[in-house]
């Protein structure tokens, strides 16, 4: 865990820069990729470094932040963070049994206080207690927040997928930070390479632009319940529409303005689940 008081030192490059970095420092956090921008983290000012970097791979930086971890990450209280029954722990505790997952967010999404992950955790739980569902695919994993939940849950197996080397490595110290590393498989990728498995349920807490293109491959009708979320009003309604296309309907959704989450499944699949037969 990164301390809350912890300086981070946060340079910004224009094009994408890639994951390994030459002789870097042991300062070094890691490298966030993030539409043709580069976020460099460092616990110390390595501005020599970024510099040379960018000389010798004919980059300009645009900025250069400093703040707090704790002003970049809200982070959980050392009490934890309840969300619909399930506690998310900033560490190993003591007394831990099963009902808690210890989440170490370094510097990537998902430390469990953002709206959309709060609601995606909220549909998760409540699709996964039927007890019916075994098989997940979390695309855009970030810390891993929801592959957990889906294994602490009771899932069979869940892949967690994420572009980003970064995002991939703090999925890979959470996982085993839960001994979960015979149900959580964690591929580094971009989303649309993995749907060609069959799943149950796929999280899909991305970027619009990253929802839209998934939503019409031809695999994504094969699926059976989807959970989506990270889009505005505006977005989620052409992706409703995408998703009826493919023969799926709308069955929950909710707003924390200005972020929409909703579940999209196979009615006839819905109804197996919960009983349901109107929408």
């Amino acid at each position: 865990m990164i301390d809350p008081e912890t300086n981070l030192f946060i340079y910004e490059i224009k094009r994408d820069l890639p994951d390994l970095l030459p002789d870097t420092p042991t300062s070094l956090i890691g490298v966030w990729n993030e539409e043709d921008f580069s976020y460099v983290f460092f616990s110390e000012p390595e501005d020599e470094y970024i510099e040379r970097l960018c000389s010798d791979l004919d980059l300009a930086i645009s900025c250069r932040h400093e703040m707090k971890y704790k002003d970049w990450q809200e982070g959980l209280p050392n009490a934890g963070l309840c969300i619909s029954g399930v506690t998310f722990v900033p560490g190993p505790k003591l007394d831990q049994t099963d009902k808690f997952i210890v989440l170490d967010p370094s510097v990537v999404f998902g430390d469990g206080n953002h709206p959309t992950t709060q609601t995606c955790v909220e549909f998760l739980v409540e699709i996964l207690r039927t007890g019916r569902i075994k098989l997940v695919l979390d695309l855009g994993c970030g810390s891993g927040i929801l592959a957990l939940t889906a294994a602490r849950l009771g899932c069979r197996k869940v892949v967690a997928v994420d572009k980003n080397r970064l995002a991939v490595q703090a999925t890979k110290r959470n996982v085993s930070l839960n001994k979960f590393e015979t149900i959580i498989e964690i591929r580094e990728g971009e989303a649309r390479i993995f749907m060609d498995d069959q799943y149950d349920l796929i999280l899909a807490n991305l970027p619009f632009s990253v929802l839209r293109d998934i939503v019409v491959l031809k695999e994504t009708s094969s699926k059976k319940v989807w959970i989506v979320s990270g889009i505005n009003d505006d977005q989620a309604e052409i992706l409703k529409t995408l998703f009826m296309e493919q023969g799926f309907v709308i069955i929950r959704e909710r707003t924390t303005p200005p972020w929409v989450t909703f579940v999209a499944a196979k009615q006839k699949y819905w109804s197996e689940l919960f009983d349901e037969t109107t929408f």
